[in-house]
């Protein structure tokens, strides 16, 4: 009777190894079958970004070396690195920065404020609203700050100018185009529409880098509402 029992027990324990065996090899069978055209698609992607980074890199190094027309109504051409980079050294350094001074200022061409600017009542609720909306929307929270307990990242890299305390109808120091004179002006209407509309003409003192907007990206109204917006954070 044990005989019987021990056999009995060696047949499961070998039916029951078999079967685990079985599991164990089309596990494996399923897992090389998912696997290898992972790795295969996987593949195929890097191949791609390779070969787009290649012609971006190839397309880099074509404008840098050879001549071409960026905009032929402003006279904006690409020059070779190197023959760039003779020219502005033959300019000298007091001459290159006065070039750069008269072109920053002349960069967005001639400015003319609103014709109706003066007509517009800053303290209206709605048109403030609508400037605190617009303020978001078109991102000058990013590079100015409004409130002392949330820090404008981007305004802190490049020390932009902040809209928090007593500024309004106060002086400060700007530079007549990127790095020019210095020269003081009162932060009011005119000088706000004139800081939007044309951001290279005055640029604030310690800034590291101009504000850069898009063209057309704010018109006339828009200043306004911004402007009464910006105005109404002055206490």
């Amino acid at each position: 009777m044990s005989d019987e029992y021990y056999n009995h027990d060696k047949e499961g324990s070998v039916f029951t190894s078999l079967i685990l065996l079985i599991v164990f090899m089309f596990g494996c069978f399923v897992v090389a079958r998912v696997h290898e055209p992972s790795q295969a698609i996987g593949a195929d992607k890097a191949k791609g970004r390779l070969a787009t980074r290649e012609k971006i890199d190839s397309a880099a190094d074509s404008k840098l070396a050879g001549n071409s027309v960026i905009n032929k109504e402003k006279k904006i051409i690409s020059l070779p690195i190197a023959t760039a980079v003779s020219k502005v050294a033959k300019l000298g350094k007091v001459d290159a920065r006065e070039e750069l001074i008269k072109r920053s200022i002349e960069k967005d061409g001639k400015y003319e404020a609103p014709k109706d600017a003066s007509k517009v009542d800053l303290s209206d609720p709605a048109l403030i609203a609508q400037g605190k909306v617009l303020f978001q929307a078109k991102t000058c929270f990013t590079c100015h700050q409004t409130n002392p307990a949330i820090p404008a990242p981007a305004g802190m890299a490049i020390k932009a100018p902040t809209f928090i305390g007593d500024f309004w109808g106060k002086e400060r120091e700007v530079h007549i185009g990127f790095q020019g004179p210095i020269q003081k002006v009162v932060r009011n209407e005119e000088y706000f529409i004139e800081s939007v509309m044309q951001p290279m003409a005055k640029v604030a003192k310690g800034a590291l880098a101009p504000m850069i907007l898009a063209p057309g990206l704010v018109n006339n109204e828009e200043v306004l509402a911004l402007m009464a917006y910006v105005k109404s954070l002055s206490k």
